[in-house]
């Protein structure tokens, strides 16, 4: 059976199981610690390191920018957190914090050189992807012209419409790195022509809270029929007509309700439009939950019963 360790091996088995690079300093600058993952990081062990003058080990570090805030911190007796390119080993970047340790100065470190190279390779695929969307989004309205040459003009109106939300919803994705979207902004970005104006005809309320992207682009397409659909035939055809939008996030479900009042009695139609069908069967298996498009007289009225966890990209704060 081991024995109670004294405070100075507790000190020890802490520094070395933060998984994190360590030293400390005196107020001379002389070094009183560090760990096993400092010594891998600058290649020298610590019986090399401890009790010698850091600015002796490295004569040239107190005349670089991270020198600055190395005395900077000890004179003033900060805490600092910040990232910088390595002065001793390169070309490294480190992540870093500086805190006040008795009389002197504690340094806790990673280094990030892996990280940030992979954040910065992503990005830059991300937008070769965001260009190359661009160029093929321009293609199919090229080729939608000439398809729909001598065709409705209002059916070509249509399409560019559903085109063009589409591309709105692509940039809010694409500001995040297609990680999510926040669901406020696909509302606003997905039904920004009928927002505003001297009279509201069109409001919304709800928790605001991050869409995975294939859930942010299913709504947005969505969202975009509803409103087109209200502008041709319902709610908002007339002056008098008003929408409404509500959802909550409770009980592990997301329960949307579009409804439309004060504009021209409706009544179910006679053939299921592509609008409606992408909204009952696509909108359904994006969210896996139950969509309803309800024709009432007073106004459609659709609603949405999904799993929470299936369309936001994360757990709410504790």
């Amino acid at each position: 059976m081991a024995g109670t360790p004294t405070p100075e091996e507790e000190i020890t088995a802490i520094l070395e199981g933060i998984g994190e690079g360590f030293y400390a300093l005196d107020r001379e600058w002389r070094i009183t610690r560090f760990n096993s993952e400092a010594a891998r990081h600058f290649g020298r062990p610590a019986s090399e390191m401890v009790g010698r003058i850091l600015w002796d080990i490295f004569p040239h570090a107190a005349e670089t920018d991270l020198g600055h805030i190395f005395l900077d911190a000890m004179a003033r007796r900060a805490t600092i957190r910040s990232e910088t390119p390595s002065v001793v080993v390169g070309p490294r970047r480190l992540a870093y914090r500086l805190f006040p340790l008795g009389d002197g100065m504690g340094i806790v470190f990673r280094d990030v050189t892996d990280l940030r190279n992979a954040e910065e390779h992503r990005e830059l695929l991300i937008n070769e992807l965001n260009h190359r969307v661009k160029n093929t989004l321009a293609m199919v309205q090229a080729i939608a012209a000439q398809t729909f040459r001598g065709v409705d003009a209002s059916v070509r109106a249509d399409f560019d419409q559903r085109l063009m939300t589409l591309s709105s919803v692509h940039n809010l994705l694409t500001d995040r790195n297609w990680d999510s979207a926040e669901l406020h902004d696909v509302v606003r970005a997905s039904l920004r022509p009928h927002l505003g104006g001297e009279r509201v005809r069109l409001a919304y309320s709800g928790p605001d809270f991050r869409l995975k992207p294939r859930s942010a682009v299913a709504m947005s397409m969505a969202l975009h029929e509803l409103g087109t659909n209200a502008l041709k035939y319902g709610a908002l055809s007339n002056d008098a007509g008003r929408v409404t939008l509500d959802w909550k996030a409770e009980g592990g479900r997301f329960r949307f309700k579009w409804e439309e009042s004060g504009g021209p009695s409706t009544t179910p139609p006679t053939r299921t439009g592509f609008g409606s069908r992408m909204i009952e069967r696509g909108l359904s298996s994006e969210l896996q939950g139950d969509v309803n498009i309800d024709y009432r007289p007073q106004g459609v009225v659709c609603t949405i019963d999904s799993p929470l966890d299936a369309i936001r990209d994360e757990a709410p704060a504790e």
